[in-house]
């Protein structure tokens, strides 16, 4: 990493940062290995019996090297608090013997107990010689700052690359600065820091925090300034949150940017001030900074001056259709849309915010993955700079127009295909490729008019960061005729950034549409009960050997699917004891691969049943997974439903509930003797949940 930011970013190097390095490149080997393994452990107070490392044996020579260097010191007594944390419970009582009523008090409690504690030897020379503490923190955190471009304190980044596990660039030989100059960088990493400190700190502190805003420091950039505003209201936020109202507004008119008048104005009226409040409002109205700002000010000034009694939101969710789902759904509000939809003649798709992020991503590939675009930082940054940094359309206006005057002459479809098959599953920071996506952009392409895309694209292009969130979760079509759906389920609410979404896609003429979703056990939903045996209890780690599955609709069972699975492994004998499946039953049958898509077929859009349906539900997406798949249906579990229609039974396993309720169950442990119990199960729990609803 030193070696990296040496030759990119040296000229952000002031006195500190070069006398670290110099004196690390000073250090033995050893010596630079516990440099690294201390700057791997959170805090900055360690134990020196802890370190049990294999390429340091014996670490007390080496730590002599780093006090030396000045990278760690011995611990003293003004280090107490930091010792206290690093002590065990057991550790503080023994220290605070004879003290009574030890034994009922938790280690925090304990802990200041002997911080208030006069008594000099409790922090003898014999406890502080066990302990040393990092130095030069502030500088290494530097460091690693202008290589990460956040504040962290690890090199777990590059230990998950050289596992193979994390991603990079690949063939990025050149890399630029992350900032133009020191005062920029250190600028940004006072406000990473200040970020860590406002969300680990409580009440008086927060109160502290705000007396010394003056002296934040302000820097003539965009993306500095943007910082420090958002700090700004975070810390207005948490003072809020702690009942400091007064000191909360105090901060919040020091933010230059959103939500800061949105907070100012709420807290004026709940000190009373309307008047001052409703001259900020018409401010706000005339002059918004941002659509959602503007979106809260006719809001709020309609609601508590102009006699309405209802939110745009809260109307708009009231008054919405309602569609009623089977609730076995519950869990998937959005996909089981879709599966009313389809259900109605209609072609669905879940859109959400991918939909757009993606066609954004194709139509400027060129210009967000090219040479003017490309971020060059470090080789795990993947998102173009002038997304982050907001300079997108100033940097390529024209450039971004002729792209999409392409909608207009009917030449976009071919575009994004070129795009797709010169750079399919290419990092870029943008969006995340699917299967599906060129389908979804061909329908919306094709169903739309020209203008309306070209009108939320260059929204997006102008503010890249606000406006490529809170999409409606849906795209439907009914024949020709498009529009975009937002779903919400019993307890949801409308965003207002989901609000600004939907007025800005009705605005550039779009259809849209919000509808609730209303739970009911629908008589014609068709589940599939699923049994598998495997070759131990861990998905990640064993195989499924046999697959039982019973479709029911209506209170019958219409079809099965059964098969024993070779998995070309052995089987322990344990399982076959319990199961009866042996090593010879399964070197003849299918493998998994084999069976996969006629499984698939059979389930379809059931819903996915199962006794411990997490079990059999894990197990199969497993092994989806190692063939590359996805595997997603909505689930219902026995044991769960069983419990909630069936209280007070003395027992809910398979066996028990097949003697409770007279099932048959000859063959308990094989794939489909279990499905057919179960199945049998799910009816009378239909049965009781026809009658609740």
């Amino acid at each position: 990493m030193l070696a990296f930011l040496e030759k990119n970013c040296a000229v952000l190097f002031g006195s500190e940062e070069q006398a670290l390095i110099k004196d690390f490149r000073a250090l033995t080997q050893d010596g630079r290995a516990l440099v690294v393994r201390l700057a791997n452990r959170s805090g900055t107070v360690f134990r020196i019996s802890g370190f049990k490392y294999s390429e340091l044996p014996d670490p007390q020579p080496i730590l002599a090297l780093l006090v030396d260097a000045g990278f760690t010191r011995y611990a003293m007594p003004e280090d107490g608090s930091l010792i206290v944390e690093a002590l065990s419970r057991s550790e503080i009582v023994t220290l605070l013997k004879p003290l009574k009523g030890l034994s009922t008090k938790s280690k925090p409690e304990l802990a200041q107990m002997m911080m208030d504690c006069d008594e000099p030897s409790l922090f003898s020379e014999e406890l502080l010689k066990g302990f040393v503490v990092q130095q030069r923190v502030e500088t290494l955190e530097f460091l690693f700052f202008l290589y990460f471009g956040k504040h962290r304190r690890n090199l777990q980044a590059l230990a998950l690359r050289d596992l193979g596990i994390v991603k990079t660039r690949s063939g990025q030989s050149s890399f630029e600065m992350r900032f133009p100059t020191r005062e920029a960088a250190t600028h940004s990493f006072f406000y990473e820091k200040l970020s860590g400190q406002i969300s680990s700190t409580q009440e008086a502190g927060l109160v502290r925090l705000a007396g010394g805003l003056a002296e934040w420091p302000v820097f003539d950039e965009i993306t500095a300034s943007a910082a420090r505003d958002r700090e700004i209201c975070r810390l207005g936020a948490k003072l809020e949150q702690a009942g400091f109202p007064d000191e909360a507004l105090g901060v919040y008119r020091q933010a230059a940017s959103h939500p800061g008048r949105e907070r100012i104005c709420r807290i004026l009226f709940f000190k009373k001030e309307t008047a001052a409040a409703e001259q900020l409002l018409k401010e706000m109205i005339l002059n918004p900074a941002t659509d959602e700002e503007l979106l809260f000010a006719e809001d709020f000034h309609a609601r508590k001056f102009g006699g309405r009694k209802l939110s745009r939101l809260t109307y708009l969710l009231r008054s919405a259709p309602v569609i009623e789902i089977d609730e076995a759904f519950r869990d998937s509000a959005e996909e089981a849309a879709v599966v009313h939809f389809k259900k109605r003649g209609e072609r669905a798709y879940r859109t959400e915010n991918h939909l757009w992020t993606a066609l954004f991503g194709l139509m400027f590939w060129d210009l967000l993955q090219g040479e003017n675009g490309e971020t060059k930082h470090n080789e795990f940054e993947h998102r173009p700079t002038q997304l982050t940094d907001g300079s997108f359309f100033r940097k390529n206006e024209a450039a971004i127009r002729h792209q999409l005057a392409l909608l207009r002459d009917s030449a976009a479809l071919a575009y994004l295909e070129s795009v797709m098959e010169s750079h399919n599953g290419k990092p870029n920071g943008v969006f995340r490729w699917r299967r599906d996506m060129l389908t979804v952009m061909k329908e919306l392409i094709n169903h739309s008019p020209p203008h309306a895309i070209e009108a939320i694209l260059l929204r997006m292009a102008m503010n890249p960061g606000d406006h490529a969130v809170g999409f409606p979760d849906l795209m439907v079509l009914a024949g020709k005729d498009l529009r975009f759906v937002e779903v919400k389920a019993v307890g949801d609410q409308i965003r207002r950034h989901q609000l600004v979404q939907l007025q800005a896609l009705e605005k550039a003429g779009f259809s849209v549409e919000v509808v609730r979703v209303e739970w009911f056990a629908d008589p014609d939903q068709e589940y599939v009960v699923v049994d598998v045996e495997t070759t131990g209890g861990r998905a990640a780690h064993h195989r499924v050997t046999e697959i039982g599955a019973v479709k029911v609709c209506r209170g019958k069972v219409i079809a099965k699917f059964s098969t024993l699975v070779n998995q070309e492994r052995n089987i322990p004998g344990n399982i076959t004891r319990l199961t009866g499946i042996s090593d010879a039953m399964v070197a003849d049958a299918p493998k998994f691969l084999d069976i996969s898509q006629s499984f698939r077929e059979f389930v379809g859009n059931a819903v996915f049943v199962a006794h411990n349906a997490q079990f059999d539900y894990g197990f199969l997406r497993e092994e989806y997974k190692r063939l590359g798949q996805s595997f997603r249906n909505p689930t219902l579990c026995t044991v769960v439903a069983t419990r909630r229609y069936f209280p007070g039974l003395p027992s809910y396993g398979l066996a028990s509930l097949a003697t409770y309720f007279g099932i048959a169950l000859p063959s308990h442990h094989r794939a489909l003797c279990d499905a057919e119990a179960t199945a049998e199960l799910l009816i009378l729990i239909n049965g009781k949940r026809t009658k609740s609803g």
